[in-house]
């Protein structure tokens, strides 16, 4: 199967889908295990909340050094690199387990489970590293095979695979609960399949398949002016540390919120952590997919990315109505479905716009996006874990969640100015 083939770029599409699942296994991995390393190694909601905050600005260093390697070096030869090193990270972090490994971490007069502490934040660390690459190789590689009309739903597809890790990852963990396993299985068996994903991308993307000239933006060819360049960065700059404050929030903290403050059991945690991800895979896809069709039926592709954005940002928001319910309302977990829905299926349109941006550097300017929002999730996930240490309330997290959105609605629709035309694309 070669590039001219049609097909050829949607099953690089689905081996993008599939590392997004890869790199959300490794990450949810420590989520989906985090009230049992509680009880037992003394990894309580601030020593929780550091650690997710070391990934968090170990991603947006990543994001930094890896968008300038995507743009030098191109995704085709950087992809199997990140994914060896997040695969590394996550197939070393059961050594936490080890007390001659977390012993060395492990100082004098030190509150219990120090050690234990220290060896799962580097490993965490080294992850968001290396997980940073991801999304430089995967935009430019959407960027370089898909048109303009394409990219939401390619995006879709490509973020789609953070639900679908996200879904596998409790079950996976029930399964090998049920089966007489121990989180340490969960971490090395995933750490190990990551592996496998790299002779696969060598054997659909062959030596120049990425080269050349990549299709046209929304607004065509023309030229950028200084002004339009700076406001629209500002504009990605609001967004995505909007969307990421939402996302990471309810990834990192829902199984805890609903396990230790809702009463749910861990099997009934799982199903609901399925559920909720399940819907947010739905979302995203649909998402995607409603631009291809407006578009189709005669819209704009900026106006039809607007309209699908909207709608998202409205699921999102009710979030914010959570705190208010009381604990286990009958409608909580449909609630939260549909803010899953909500969430992910605004990513692929922020994509969709990063991919707007001048070629030659979008993997700098995309790394760099990231990195501030990042910087920005883990002085967050800091506080909130300590917040809610503290309190022992998720009501603020959810609120910032839930209205975070819209505040990136409206700056995308009072400054992102598409040129006079918004055509299709060819």
């Amino acid at each position: 199967m070669t590039r001219e083939n049609s097909r050829w770029k949607w099953w690089v599409c689905g081996a993008l889908l599939l590392a997004t699942l890869l790199n959300y296994m490794d990450r949810q991995a420590l989520a989906q295990t985090a009230t049992e390393l509680k009880a037992r190694y003394h990894l309580d909601d601030a020593r929780y909340g550091e650690v997710e905050r070391g990934f968090s600005w170990a991603f947006a260093a990543g994001s930094l050094a890896f968008g300038v390697l995507a743009d030098r070096f191109g995704p085709r030869r950087l992809y199997p690199v990140v994914l060896i090193g997040w695969s590394v990270a996550g197939l070393i972090a059961p050594l936490a387990g080890r007390a001659d490994v977390t012993s060395q971490f492990q100082k004098e007069g030190d509150a219990p489970g120090a050690g234990t502490f220290h060896w799962l934040f580097w490993c965490r660390v080294v992850l968001g590293f290396f997980e940073a690459g991801h999304w430089p190789c995967a935009l430019l590689t959407v960027r370089q095979i898909l048109t303009a009309a394409e990219r939401p739903f390619g995006n879709g597809l490509l973020q789609s695979g953070a639900s679908l890790g996200a879904v596998l990852t409790p079950l996976y963990v029930m399964l090998v609960r049920n089966l007489g396993g121990t989180w340490e299985f969960v971490f090395w068996t995933v750490g190990a399949v990551g592996l496998l994903w790299v002779p696969m991308w060598f054997a659909l993307v062959r030596r120049g398949d990425l080269d050349g000239t990549p299709p046209p933006p929304a607004d065509g060819e023309a030229a950028m002016s200084r002004g339009d360049f700076l406001r629209r960065l500002f504009v990605l700059f609001v967004v995505v540390n909007c969307l990421n404050v939402s996302w990471q929030f309810v990834r990192a903290w829902l199984p805890k919120f609903l396990k230790e403050y809702h009463g749910f059991t861990q099997t009934a945690t799982d199903w609901a952590t399925a559920e909720y991800y399940i819907a947010a895979d739905l979302g995203c896809l649909l998402s995607g997919y409603v631009v291809v069709r407006l578009v189709r039926r005669g819209g704009g592709v900026h106006a039809s990315r607007v309209l699908a954005f909207a709608g998202c940002a409205a699921l999102t928001a009710l979030a914010a109505l959570l705190p208010y319910l009381g604990k286990n309302p009958p409608l909580l977990v449909p609630i939260l479905m549909l803010v899953g829905a909500g969430i992910l299926g605004l990513h692929p349109h922020y994509y969709a716009l990063v991919q707007e941006l001048p070629a030659a550097r979008m993997g700098q300017l995309s790394g760099l996006l990231a990195a501030s929002a990042w910087f920005t999730v883990g002085a967050v996930q800091k506080a909130v874990g300590a917040h809610i240490e503290r309190t022992k309330s998720y009501d603020a997290g959810l609120v910032a969640a839930g209205l975070a959105p819209l505040v990136a609605l409206a700056v995308l629709v009072l400054l992102w100015r598409p040129k006079a035309s918004d055509p299709h694309p060819p």
